[in-house]
C-alpha cells in the first residue's frame, strides 16, 4: 500500500496555480501514480482554516476509502485554536494536525503552541508542521518543540527543504520526529542520509500535491539505493502504523 501522508485540497495559498485543485485532480493523480490512500487538508493554512477543516472533512466522508483528514490549526486563534483541535477529533473525524508555521507566521517553539500540543497529546494525533529554511519553520524550531513535547509525534514536512541537513540531524536527536518527504531535494543519497540519522520507521512518504511533481517525488523513494523491505515502509507502512490504520 502506498500513503501519501501530506498532500493539499482547495485554492492555494501562494500563487503557483491559478484554480481551486478539486478532488477530481486528486483522484486522476492517485490512480495514475498508484497512491492508494493521501492525507490531506486545507491549502489556504492562515485563511479561515475552520471552515476549510469542515471541507475536508465532507470530502474524506465522501471518499473514506481514498482520503484521510488532517486539520489545519493556527495557534495564533489561542482558545479557539485548542476549540479545533477537540472538533478535528469528535466531530469532523481527522486523522490528524497540519501546522504552517511560515504561512502564518509564528514560532512553533513559542508558549502560545502550549495549549494545542498539551490537547493534540491527550487526543493521540500526529502533528504534521511545515518544515523550510525561513525563520518561522525552521527546523531548529521544531527540534526545540520536540524537546519540551517528547510524546507529541511531530511529522518534519519536507525534511526541512533548503534545510534538509541541519533537519536530518535534529530528527535524528529526537526520536519523536517523524520525517516526510515531500518537496525534499533530490540530491544523491539524502534518503540514504535520513535512515542513516533515524532509521527506516521514522520516514514517511508525501508529495505535498499539487504543489510538486508527483514523478520525482514517488521516483526519490522507489529508485532509491535502498532494500524493497525499506521502501515499502517509507512508502505506506510507516504511515499506516503512525495513523492507526
Amino acid at each position: 500500500m502506498i500513503i501519501d501522508i501530506h498532500s493539499h485540497i482547495g485554492d492555494p495559498w501562494y500563487a503557483y496555480w491559478k484554480k481551486n485543485v478539486q478532488v477530481e485532480d486528486h483522484l486522476a493523480s492517485m490512480d495514475k501514480w498508484g497512491i492508494d490512500k493521501r492525507c490531506v487538508s486545507w491549502w489556504q493554512p492562515h485563511n479561515a482554516p475552520d471552515e476549510g477543516n469542515r471541507i475536508i472533512a465532507n470530502i474524506v466522508k465522501k471518499y473514506a476509502d481514498r482520503f484521510l483528514g488532517f486539520a489545519v490549526i493556527n495557534p495564533r486563534w489561542y482558545k479557539e485554536s485548542v476549540n479545533e483541535v477537540i472538533k478535528a477529533k469528535e466531530e469532523l473525524g481527522m486523522v490528524g494536525l497540519k501546522f504552517h508555521p511560515a504561512a502564518c507566521h509564528y514560532r512553533p517553539d513559542l508558549p502560545v503552541m502550549d495549549r494545542v500540543m498539551e490537547k493534540a497529546i491527550e487526543i493521540g494525533f500526529p502533528m504534521l508542521f511545515h518544515c523550510g529554511a525561513d525563520e518561522y519553520s525552521n527546523p531548529h524550531n521544531l527540534g526545540n518543540l520536540a524537546a519540551r513535547f517528547p510524546e507529541a509525534k511531530i511529522i518534519m514536512a519536507h525534511m526541512g527543504e533548503e534545510a534538509w541537513f541541519e533537519a536530518i540531524a535534529i530528527a535524528g536527536k529526537y526520536d519523536n520526529i517523524i520525517l516526510d518527504t515531500t518537496g525534499s531535494q533530490n540530491w544523491y543519497r539524502i534518503l540514504n542520509y535520513a535512515m542513516d540519522m533515524v532509521g527506516e520507521d521514522r520516514i514517511v512518504f508525501g508529495m505535498d500535491f499539487p504543489a510538486y511533481n508527483p514523478g520525482p517525488e514517488i521516483s526519490k523513494v522507489r529508485d532509491a539505493d535502498i532494500t524493497e523491505a525499506q521502501k515499502k515502509k517509507i512508502m505506506g507502512e510507516n504511515a499506516a502504523r503512525i495513523l492507526g490504520l
